[in-house]
């Protein structure tokens, strides 16, 4: 492999960014058939055949990122760098709705929802990772 990186350089000479860590770069060399995006909240390692936001942007003729599919999606993959944009996006969700007395039934449903399922997926890769709570 080193030997792949080696020719790669020489022809392309460096390329910007960097890797936000190891794992996540023999992650994405594994996937080399998948599309990665990186994200906030979590990795994409796009299939088309599997992707959620796939199925719900037919008509666009493209993939249509929603939040809640992301996190239901079967090609996220999270790690422990996920977990502060996690935190943050579910501490920010609450204290928003923590301030709003008139939400109509259904959204206050989906919103504690929304904040259910951040809070689960923290506590598991907190769980995973060995991360205290």
């Amino acid at each position: 492999m080193a030997v792949d990186f080696d020719r790669i350089r020489a022809e392309l000479g460096d390329l910007p960014g960097t890797v936000a860590s190891p794992e996540r770069l023999r992650a994405a060399l594994r996937h080399l058939t998948r599309t990665l995006h990186p994200g906030i909240l979590n990795d994409c390692f796009h299939h088309a055949a599997s992707a959620v936001c796939g199925k719900r942007a037919k008509s666009l003729g493209r993939p249509l990122p929603m939040l809640n599919a992301c996190l239901a999606c079967p090609n996220a993959r999270r790690s422990s760098v996920h977990l502060p944009g996690m935190a943050r996006a579910r501490d920010l969700a609450a204290e928003e709705f923590a301030r709003t007395d008139d939400v109509p039934t259904f959204q206050r449903i989906a919103i504690e929802e929304h904040l259910s399922t951040l809070t689960q997926l923290i506590v598991e890769l907190r769980d995973e990772e060995g991360t205290p709570a």
